[in-house]
């Protein structure tokens, strides 16, 4: 028998809670991931294999993660993640829900989603959301299969994000240094900028804890009903233990406010530590509402891009995602090279509390 936690049965496929130590089905679920990167969005960036089963063996510090696979004849034929959000929003409950292509309008996926309403359910978790890709502007096409089989089962959508690719070289020497120029001249002599690799410095960590806790209220979120979260040292730390411990590495441009001493901007891309990895991931870009208007976001982002090439020559392309409703990150990301790939729908589902 198969080991793990045995939950519904659909004869004959089983769903399992995943073990990270079970090496077969570990690797049967990064199959997966795979397959359906293949015959789903394949100009995205590849799965990573190794980072994927360090991020299984490492939790996350601020969500209850558990992942079940779908098993058939011993092969692996779909996977779900659940994430639940432990210290705010303890309303929510997120999911990522992947069937092989190869076995696909089978029921699989019905009775993976079916596994995370009655996951959600029994945490007293009343908004669920997953999301699937879709097709934006002249990109390429996306099966239509996955928003249908989400309104199927009473998903609505929420919120559309626009998912973006570039190079790292997009911008020539001479419009990157002009875009820097026209920054660093609005931002003048207020404020100043600092870089790093990895882990926030000592000195910086309230300053930042305090930014990182105005995402939620600052992003566009369209239906989704969450609330900011409380950032602090501790989980500050968790989670660049967790990072470390997972082989990512945030490359983080800030601006600091010279009179207050307070970061009022910043940028981070995470890259993986494996240096044959070419793809890079723009994480969030964030400017204090009280310091907007003097370009911060565009003088960190440029500079952060700088460290990037300076320090991982290996990246050639930055992936990024933005509410199609953002037309200020929209704007500077064209500005910076950024190009249409595809969209993400986020589907939401109310349950009775």
């Amino acid at each position: 028998m198969l080991p793990g936690r045995r939950l519904a049965t659909l004869n004959p496929m089983e769903i399992i809670e995943l073990d990270p130590a079970d090496g077969d089905l570990v690797s049967g679920a990064f199959d997966v991931m795979r397959a359906a990167h293949a015959a789903d969005a394949p100009e995205h960036a590849p799965p990573h294999k190794g980072v994927f089963v360090k991020w299984l063996a490492h939790p996350s510090p601020d969500a209850d993660e558990t992942i079940f696979v779908a098993v058939e004849g011993g092969t692996v034929v779909g996977k779900l993640d659940i994430g639940l959000p432990n210290r705010d929003n303890l309303h929510f409950a997120g999911a990522d829900l992947i069937v092989h292509p190869d076995h696909r309008r089978r029921g699989i996926g019905t009775a993976l989603l079916e596994q995370f309403i009655e996951h959600a359910r029994a945490a007293g978790r009343t908004e669920l959301s997953t999301a699937t890709h879709m097709t934006w502007e002249d990109g390429p096409e996306r099966s239509e299969a996955g928003r249908r089989f989400l309104e199927k089962h009473g998903f609505k959508l929420a919120l559309t994000c626009v998912i973006r690719r570039c190079a790292t070289d997009a911008m020539s020497p001479e419009a990157e240094q002009a875009l820097l120029d026209r920054a660093v001249a609005a931002a003048g002599e207020e404020y100043e900028v600092i870089s790093w690799l990895g882990r926030t410095p000592a000195e910086l960590v309230d300053t930042m804890c305090r930014l990182d806790s105005m995402i939620l209220s600052e992003i566009p979120l369209g239906d989704l009903e969450l609330e900011p979260e409380t950032i602090d040292a501790e989980l500050k730390e968790a989670k660049a233990v967790r990072n470390e411990a997972v082989g990512v590495i945030p490359v983080t441009t800030v601006a600091r406010h010279r009179a207050s001493g307070e970061v009022v901007a910043n940028t981070v891309i995470g890259v993986f530590d494996d240096p044959d990895f070419q793809h890079g991931f723009q994480w969030i870009t964030i400017v204090d509402p009280g310091h907007r208007g003097h370009r911060l976001g565009t003088l960190t982002k440029v500079v952060n891009l700088r460290l990037l090439r300076e320090q991982f020559p290996n990246v050639g392309t930055i992936w990024t995602d933005n509410a199609d409703v953002n037309a200020h990150m929209i704007d500077i990301n064209v500005k910076m090279g950024y190009e249409t790939v595809d969209a993400s729908g986020e589907y939401i589902r109310r349950l009775d509390a």
